[in-house]
């Protein structure tokens, strides 16, 4: 016969072991992104009160862009599809950096060249300012210059990172376009803010 005491010690050892396999990985809190309100690609207002709620992942992007910004939007792509293939709630938006070229319409030509279903991906256009305040102040990534097809990088320089952005808007993670197991880790750290 198992005495109380052993029970116990295995009661209390069955549950240590469970533990770490039931527990959501614990992100850090890296800063909140504020409030913005820009234009998506249907010509309608979209900004932070309509991302609440919801994980989402931002990038920063231009659609006359002639260095990273396909890699950046190949990869937001990629992870449209293996978020729908793994039942992974996230919305995606792309901010354009350009946005004097970047008008609704444009953006929406833009996505449709990469396969994006808009349903769970937005297109930002308005303001430089405040598109520039978002980058800068709300996401903490680099934003200078304005578009120039005479200048190197067509005159513009803006982070690469996807930001990870959890339903209180507040950012969970920074991942590299240029790694591929970069986007693994995204797609886990959005699965447990999910």
């Amino acid at each position: 016969m198992v005495d109380r005491r052993t029970l116990l010690r295995v009661a209390i050892a069955f549950s240590l072991l469970g533990a770490p396999a039931c527990r959501k990985k614990a992100l850090p809190e890296l800063g909140r992104v504020g409030a913005f309100t820009l234009t998506d690609q249907d010509g309608r207002a979209f900004g932070s009160d309509a991302l609440r709620n919801e994980v989402w992942v931002a990038a920063f992007m231009f659609t006359r862009c002639p260095t990273v910004c396909p890699r950046i939007t190949s990869r937001m792509r990629e992870l449209q599809v293996k978020a729908k293939d793994r039942g992974v709630p996230v919305h995606l938006v792309s901010f354009s950096v350009d946005p004097e070229h970047d008008t609704p319409a444009v953006l929406r030509d833009y996505a449709t060249r990469y396969g994006a279903d808009l349903t769970s991906w937005s297109f930002v256009t308005g303001d430089l300012a405040v598109v520039r305040r978002a980058a800068v102040e709300g996401f903490k990534l680099a934003l200078e210059g304005r578009a120039d097809a005479d200048k190197e990088h067509y005159g513009i320089l803006h982070g690469s990172h996807l930001v990870l952005v959890d339903r209180e808007l507040v950012i969970r993670g920074y991942y590299r376009t240029d790694d591929a197991a970069e986007l693994e880790r995204l797609l886990a750290d959005a699965e447990a803010l999910a």
